[in-house]
């Protein structure tokens, strides 16, 4: 989005964290640094910050821990203590550009308190359409936060749904509640890049299978709690060629787990480069995989995680584009058979090329450069 609003002839900066300054700048983008914007990885090694923000009940839940009501996690996590710290870094790094539009992604609210305080529009990139982020019991926790810039206080979502939220997904992934408040683009086209050689090499004689499970499972899961290991163990008893994703910190050599003949093992995959190429995409359902994936036209099987994952593998099961399995009781038998009812299963890749269809029918990204340009004129 940055880079098609400058191509525009629009002056664009990116706020975000020190960690990302090297990406910001190979997109050769100007970079507003914000220094105290955390990770989970650093969040978690402050106890007592992760503690404040809720980040320890979110990734490592207690069983006799009291329940927070529904949207007041999100509202803890994104809204609160995080989004006041991200508001004033970027009012700081701002001084030197003052911005005419924000553009947010939904579980960023320090873009929200800053277009706020400064008195220009905010617009959102809807990340997370199933995730708390509209739910009417996070009002409070943001509230809180707009007190701190002495912002009034929002009477309930209304302050925030007359923001344009945009969506690289169709209207019919919404629920029908919140269907009116999204405006659907095509994403943009990625650079150029050639597919790995060593998977150009695999065999084309059966179904290609795809299992990657993101990158903040292995931040977010203990390695005893990865199903990775179950994953590669079923897809060893489907008849296809899978390849398997195990995460940028795990080499293929370092493995100790089931080394299937028909299964790749990488630790890095171009995912949005090969999915087109695929028969089958097993997923967490995290939004940016499910969205590449019906892009691509490639139906799933969904072993949600985390997070709002559960609501998106419920989603894609009720569009007819996946089989969602509970993680809980999941294991190599239950995978496989997933795996193959869908491979053999006509129906699931009829409703999968039916999303694509519709994804290639949203305006592209010139439309929303105009939209968000006429948000300022």
């Amino acid at each position: 989005m940055a880079q098609a609003l400058r191509a525009a002839g629009h002056e664009v900066a990116v706020a975000t964290g020190p960690a990302l300054t090297d990406d910001v700048h190979r997109a050769g983008l100007r970079h507003l640094v914000m220094p105290r914007m955390l990770g989970p990885e650093e969040l978690m090694a402050d106890p007592e910050l992760a503690r404040r923000i809720g980040l320890d009940r979110e990734l490592a839940p207690s069983p006799d821990a009291v329940p927070m009501e529904p949207g007041e996690a999100f509202g803890r996590l994104f809204a609160g203590l995080i989004a006041v710290r991200a508001a004033e870094d970027m009012l700081e790094a701002a001084r030197g550009f003052r911005p005419d539009l924000v553009v947010r992604e939904a579980t960023e609210f320090g873009g929200h308190l800053t277009a706020a305080v400064l008195g220009v529009p905010c617009a959102t990139l809807d990340i997370a359409p199933l995730a708390g982020v509209r739910h009417p019991g996070m009002v409070p926790v943001l509230n809180g936060s707009r007190a701190v810039f002495g912002l009034p206080p929002l009477d309930g979502l209304a302050g925030l749904l007359p923001e344009p939220w945009i969506s690289w997904l169709p209207e019919s992934w919404y629920p029908d509640d919140i269907r009116a408040t999204v405006r659907s683009y095509r994403a943009p086209d990625a650079a150029p890049e050639v597919l790995d050689p060593a998977i150009v090499a695999l065999p084309v004689d059966r179904p290609l299978v795809l299992a990657a499970l993101g990158s903040s499972t292995g931040v977010a899961l203990a390695p005893e709690a990865s199903p990775l290991p179950r994953i590669v163990e079923a897809l060893g008893t489907v008849p296809c060629t899978a390849v398997v994703a195990l995460g940028r910190g795990l080499d293929p050599s370092d493995w100790t787990g089931p080394r299937p003949a028909n299964v790749h093992l990488t630790s890095f995959v171009q995912q949005r480069l090969l999915l087109p190429a695929c028969d089958l995409f097993l997923t967490h359902a995290g939004l940016n995989s499910v969205r590449e994936a019906l892009a691509a036209g490639v139906p799933m099987v969904a072993v949600p995680l985390f997070a709002e994952q559960p609501a998106n593998a419920e989603r894609l099961a009720e569009a007819g584009v996946a089989v969602a399995l509970d993680p809980t009781g999941v294991d190599a038998s239950t995978v496989a058979a997933a795996c193959r009812e869908v491979l053999e299963d006509t129906s699931f890749h009829l409703a999968a090329r039916g999303f694509q269809r519709r994804i290639l029918g949203l305006p592209g990204v010139d439309r929303l450069v105009a939209d968000l340009t006429a948000l300022v004129a």
